[in-house]
């Protein structure tokens, strides 16, 4: 990376067994910090930790384990990010397993209710000529959130709107753009870095492996084990 930023891919891997993601992750030209086998969210409290501690990167980078991130997808997010630096930008990916009519970005935010939410998924036929543009809501997929707003950011899951803990419940990227919003961080997404979403791939093994982060760098990978997540 030749300009200012340096990134820090962090995906929480409770599954870690969809081959056509595992077996991209040794190309990506970028770090990355994969917690494996942690619930949600927890996952993304350790996430935010590692990244924070970690001082020289300029951008957390997120990602499900359950999508298809490619080198040209993050050589893209890197040439947005040094060219345009937006606060907030991420890819786009196809909803549901093998459905391409809908991508995971909206552009008005759904309720924060649970009960009564309904997201209004974009259209491919529907997206704007221009190659990136501002949306309401994006799934994570692989959105890049600049080192200010992670330090000031808690990550926490939906029924925290009912005034609950926030690792209760689900739904985190709903959580974080509903907090762009409020604080008038705009959300953008580039369709170019256009990525396979798997969610019916794998199974979960939260419970069945021993938690662990692995942070790779400079062409190694250090392990951490995190036995008190048992």
């Amino acid at each position: 990376m030749t300009g200012k930023s340096k990134i820090l891919l962090c995906r929480g891997s409770p599954r870690s067994n969809i081959p056509r993601v595992e077996a991209q992750m040794g190309n990506l030209p970028c770090d990355k910090l994969v917690v494996r086998f942690v619930h949600e969210f927890k996952a993304y409290e350790i996430m935010k930790d590692e990244f924070l501690r970690r001082t020289d990167y300029t951008h957390m980078v997120l990602a499900t384990d359950d999508i298809v991130v490619r080198k040209e997808h993050i050589e893209q997010l890197i040439e947005d990010i040094e060219q345009y630096d937006y606060p907030v930008i991420s890819g786009m990916m196809n909803v549901t397993h093998g459905e391409e009519e809908h991508v995971n970005l909206t552009w008005s935010m759904p309720i924060k209710q649970r009960q009564h939410r309904q997201y209004q998924w974009i259209r491919r036929d529907e997206l704007p000529n221009k190659d990136i543009f501002e949306v309401a809501f994006s799934g994570f997929p692989l959105m890049a959130i600049k080192r200010d707003i992670v330090k000031d950011y808690i990550f926490a899951a939906d029924k925290v709107f009912a005034g609950l803990p926030p690792h209760r419940g689900a739904s985190l990227d709903l959580v974080f753009c509903w907090y762009c919003q409020e604080n008038n961080i705009p959300v953008m997404a580039d369709k170019r870095i256009n990525m396979e979403h798997l969610p019916k791939s794998g199974e979960h093994r939260v419970n069945k492996k021993h938690p662990k982060i692995e942070w790779h760098h400079d062409g190694i990978i250090e392990e951490i084990k995190l036995a008190e997540l048992r």
